[in-house]
């Protein structure tokens, strides 16, 4: 049994848009948790004392970096959480360097909780070493995680905050209830998600926020959050004897230079005018030539998954990040999180043979979420969330036919406790209590979700998907939930050879 703890020091390392959202409203909220140290760039250091504002805490202002930490800073890091006696940390920074601070982090005997994607690397969508490399990285920290396990217990969580939905964990419970029933395992999937922010060419070489300038895109932003919702919707379903050993991905992707073809200069001055050309110094070639190898902007990839060598379920997975969108003007907003028209659509349709299907639907109408308008649960509301639940006679005990639900049917008493908030963003606040509770003692590490352990599948999806593309072929990883390895190859033409 931990020891309780009346208070715990915490530092956050990037106070981007999403951590300044997000972290440091939950962090000032929470009697039980010290905010110790803030660490950003210099680039930013205006925007983040003005986050910041009275929050009595430490601010370091540091410069990029790539793959390591300097040595200064780990230095400088290390005395500094043995002299505040420092038990966790958030790392919310570029997710390139997710892995050098999650290292040093595990090094330090600290508890994390770390965004999405665990890890990324530049030019993932044209690089094979790099694509690869997220699922390198991924063992590289798990073994490091698992070695200080044997040595202290700590978590290593990962903020993937639809887990801690009630709306994704209702379906979750439908499909289990289901598969006991009937032995039959979830067999398809089709799942949608749009950000539904219009992002400018020239907006699309010049920001460093979900960037596309480094090579990655949507599947290392928001992608990653969607390829676990379908892994936790299939574990759902796990049977003894039934669960897939094989997963093959094949990908397309739309880049920046496809986007260019959607929409070229003249479709721009005829929307916006004259004041179009005073943001755009590129002419199309220019464009092209700069973004010949940046990151994808939307994605379709089937996931075929296999068992004894035959297919037994489909994913289908389409990201779009340039989708329907509330913006109407030419120079992008200050906040490129929540702001600049940002317009979010999000489906799921799950098959689970002839016994049950289940859909989730959940679209915004506007771009204005600090506000509400009426029955924010509604469809267009800011908080859409309908789950239709369709069964077979044979399971759905005489009930009639579908049943449907909003969250507010699932969050009881709870589904007021945001208040005007988002409903995704009340549950990433509660991602947040979760690490602080086991941090005071206040929960076990068996009652804490999303832990680094059960990361392997979406991971595995997340490179695989970048290494399809870049092979124009398919990419095969092994499936094991319980097990799992390095192993993969690639596969041409239905038949595979070895590569790792």
């Amino acid at each position: 049994m931990k020891k309780k703890d009346d208070k715990v020091n915490v530092i956050l390392i990037g106070c981007g848009p999403h951590a300044r959202r997000i972290y440091l409203p939950a962090l000032r909220n929470m009697k039980q948790a010290k905010l110790a140290l803030v660490i950003d760039l210099e680039s930013e250091a205006s925007i983040v004392r003005n986050a910041i504002g009275d929050l009595e805490t430490e601010l370091w202002l540091i410069q990029p970096f790539a793959n390591e930490l300097p040595p200064e800073l780990k230095s400088r890091l290390s005395t500094f959480i043995l002299e505040h006696q420092v038990k966790g940390v958030i790392i919310a920074t570029e997710p390139l360097v997710h892995k050098a601070y999650a290292e040093w982090a595990l090094a330090n005997d600290l508890n994390v909780l770390m965004d999405k994607p665990i890890t990324t690397r530049i030019d993932v969508t044209s690089n094979i070493d790099n694509a690869q490399g997220i699922l390198h990285d991924y063992f590289e920290l798990l073994d490091a995680y698992n070695d200080l396990q044997r040595r202290t217990e700590t978590v290593f969580m990962i903020n993937s905050h639809r887990r801690f939905h009630k709306g994704f964990q209702f379906v979750k419970d439908q499909i289990h209830e289901v598969a006991l029933r009937t032995n039959c395992p979830v067999s398809f999937i089709q799942a949608y998600h749009s950000d539904g922010q219009w992002r400018l060419p020239n907006e699309i070489i010049s920001q460093k926020y979900h960037p596309y300038c480094f090579g990655y895109g949507k599947a290392s932003h928001s992608g990653y959050h969607i390829f676990d919702t379908i892994y936790q919707f299939y574990k759902a379903s796990a049977l003894p004897g039934k669960v897939a050993d094989e997963m093959e991905v094949i990908s397309s992707f739309l880049k920046p230079n496809g986007f260019f073809t959607q929409l070229n200069e003249n479709d721009y001055q005829s929307v916006f005018g004259e004041e179009y050309n005073q943001v755009n110094p590129w002419s199309e070639q220019q464009l092209r030539e700069i973004c010949q190898n940046f990151g994808e902007i939307d994605i379709s990839s089937i996931i075929a998954l296999k068992k004894y060598g035959e297919v037994v379920a489909n994913f289908n997975v389409n990201l779009v990040h340039n989708g329907f969108a509330g913006r109407t003007w030419v120079r992008p907003g200050e906040d490129l999180y929540k702001g600049n028209g940002r317009i979010k659509h999000e489906s799921y349709h799950i098959q689970q043979g002839p016994f049950q299907s289940i859909q989730i639907h959940a679209y915004q109408a506007y771009d204005k979420h600090d506000k509400n308008r009426g029955i924010e649960e509604h469809l267009g509301g800011k908080n859409h969330f309908d789950i239709y639940v369709f069964r077979n006679p044979l399971v759905a005990d005489g009930e009639i036919q579908p049943k449907v639900y909003k969250y507010s049917d699932l969050a009881g008493n709870h589904a007021g406790e945001g208040g005007a908030a988002i409903t995704m963003e009340w549950v990433k606040f509660k991602v947040v209590e979760e690490f602080i509770d086991y941090l005071t003692g206040r929960k076990q590490k068996g009652e804490i979700s999303s832990q680094i352990e059960d990361h392997v599948i979406p991971v595995k999806i997340m490179s695989g998907i970048y290494c399809a593309h870049i092979n124009k072929q398919r990419a095969c990883y092994s499936f094991e939930m319980d097990n799992p390895q390095p192993s993969e190859r690639y596969c041409k033409n239905g038949s595979s050879s070895a590569l790792v």
